[in-house]
């Protein structure tokens, strides 16, 4: 029983350890990109500003208002 739950222990401890290394590769790869990190500091700017739309029907209307024009 007790190897048992060792090796359940360092199954769990692999898990986290892949997860926070495709967390790490995740951000390596935003802080890499110069169009993401615009991106990025555009939509701060945005929710800074208040320019911001919250909810499906908001959402719908924006993408009908581009539709249309």
């Amino acid at each position: 029983m007790v190897a048992e739950e060792d090796r359940r222990s360092v199954h769990q401890a692999v898990i986290v350890a892949i997860e926070t290394y495709l967390a790490d590769r995740e951000t390596d790869e935003i802080m890499a990109d110069a169009e993401t990190l615009r991106a990025l500091a555009d939509a701060r700017d945005a929710v800074a500003s208040g320019d911001v739309e919250y909810g499906t029907d908001a959402v719908h209307a924006l993408v009908q208002g581009r539709q249309a024009s």
